[in-house]
């Protein structure tokens, strides 16, 4: 279960990964992520034992980059959570379900940066929040930035973007299985993000 909510998730994830070399983009620049050029994808379980993989096909979000002042840029990515998918229909139906993601009552999912930091030409540390069942957790994205194309016009792709993380399904309260599969969902981001 670990695996479940984190490698295809998030997200979001999603979308803290998305802040590029600063001296790429204008003074301010806001960019557009979302399932139709990318992914989110998590992996719950021990791989000595047991490990599972899902994705998250639904889901949007924004970038804001503040070149002049990098610790004010800003992520906010919202996930459809009935769009998760397992690796076959029984998974993704229990992974649905009120045990775990409870898609009915809980329909969204979102991740909302705090913090955003600089650590290399072309990587950053996000912090940020993440809100799932209604329960809101801290959760850090290590982010790398790759093919940037700092004239794209409107609609294009500005640049491609990896950030990874992880967060603990049990302080979300999906508890169930966690003594066989474990508790750490890893989370793994990729998109295109476009002006």
């Amino acid at each position: 279960m670990r695996a479940n909510l984190a490698r295809r998730s998030l997200l979001l994830g999603a979308g803290s990964v998305c802040l590029l070399p600063w001296s790429a983009v204008g003074a301010t620049d806001k960019l557009n992520i979302g399932g139709a050029r990318g992914s989110i994808d998590f992996a719950i379980g021990d791989s000595k034992v047991f490990r599972t993989t899902g994705t998250f096909k639904d889901w949007q979000g924004f970038l804001r980059i503040e070149e002049q002042d990098v610790p004010r840029s800003a992520v906010q990515v919202v996930v459809r959570t009935k769009s998760v998918q397992m690796l076959d229909t029984q998974q993704t139906a229990m992974m649905r379900d009120e045990d775990f993601f409870d898609v009915e009552k809980f329909p969204e999912m979102t991740f909302r940066s705090t913090t955003v930091e600089r650590t290399g030409e072309t990587t950053l540390r996000v912090g940020g929040d993440v809100t799932l069942r209604g329960i809101t957790r801290p959760m850090v994205l290590a982010v790398s930035v790759t093919d940037r194309r700092p004239e794209a016009a409107p609609g294009t792709r500005y640049a491609r973007f990896r950030a990874e993380g992880a967060i603990k399904r049990s302080e979300f309260g999906m508890t169930k299985y966690i003594d066989i599969v474990g508790d750490t969902v890893d989370i793994s981001i990729r998109a295109d993000a476009w002006r």
